[in-house]
């Protein structure tokens, strides 16, 4: 309400700042689909958690070993280079299906302390890793990755896919979103963790591949938006003085033409003819106008 009692009608114009701000529409369900695999593949944590804490209570010699994962979210590549140790695995079985680890060198440390029977006296026990990790702590890492993602398979019932792991550099990981989900390790009074990353497996890989994708699925869904279609049977010119002198019962005479349009928005799209069928008016389609 203004000062002078008049309602101001909000603006139907958003400023540009504000519309940046805006979410998207998800025409092809795209995002929507990706929940739904993500709801599916989080459904499986809770048994890889527990087969893999059985495992990494073996692995680090302790009966008390509690491994905990938090379930998946979608998310961006890392931009930065944290000084994490990264660990890729692949299959040349399923070529879409990759998994990265990430993992900080003080977390190695005290994962190979315990591998070797030993005690940490603090939750903050590191080590300097400028040379990088050792040959044995190399082989430990990729061991506790090895388990992961074998176990990992298991759970989703693709059996046995060979993986092979490598050591990387961030700068190898793909620049698409990614499924995070983080570890906890709890040995003792002690936590560690890491994060699993996934390549969501319906992502494709190739430029051309992915477009052509897009655009068959961007076709298939326009077929299915709907239209709201116009037909102009009459149209009237008055002068606001008639229109303004008329009142409830007033009679307007509509001069029906043979051939009336049918318009999407503004563009005509048909032209027909209106008839009677059961008792009701009807449209027939006489031509169809063409770009």
């Amino acid at each position: 309400m203004s000062s002078s009692g008049v309602m101001l009608t909000p603006s139907r114009l958003l400023c540009a700042e504000r519309g940046k701000t805006l979410p998207h529409y998800d025409l092809l369900g795209v995002e929507r689909a990706d929940r739904e695999r993500l709801k599916q593949v989080n459904a499986q944590l809770g048994t890889f958690s527990l087969q893999a804490a059985s495992c990494m209570a073996q692995l680090f010699n302790s009966a008390d070993c509690e491994l905990t994962y938090q379930e998946f979210i979608a998310v961006s590549s890392p931009e930065h280079d944290d000084g994490l140790i990264w660990v890729e695995a692949r299959s040349p079985l399923d070529t879409q299906r990759v998994v990265y680890f990430s993992l900080s060198p003080s977390v190695i440390y005290c994962l190979a302390v315990l591998f070797f029977g030993g005690s940490l006296r603090n939750q903050g026990d590191t080590v300097s890793h400028s040379k990088g990790l050792t040959d044995t702590e190399q082989r430990l890492v990729l061991r506790l990755c090895q388990y992961q993602v074998d176990i990992w398979s298991s759970c989703l019932g693709l059996g046995d896919l060979e993986w092979q792991l490598t050591l990387i550099t961030r700068d190898a990981l793909p620049v698409s979103r990614l499924w995070m989900a983080a570890a906890t390790l709890t040995v003792g009074s002690f936590s560690h963790g890491w994060q699993l990353w996934l390549v969501p497996p319906t992502e494709s890989t190739g430029s051309a591949a992915g477009c052509t994708l897009q655009d068959g699925a961007l076709e298939q869904a326009l077929t299915h938006i709907p239209a709201r279609l116009r037909v102009v049977m009459g149209q009237l010119s008055m002068t606001l003085a008639d229109l303004e002198c008329l009142k409830v019962g007033d009679v307007l005479s509509l001069d029906l033409p043979e051939v009336v349009p049918a318009l999407i928005g503004n563009r005509p799209c048909f032209s027909g003819r209106i008839a009677e069928h059961k008792g009701s008016l009807v449209y027939q389609v006489a031509t169809v106008v063409e770009e």
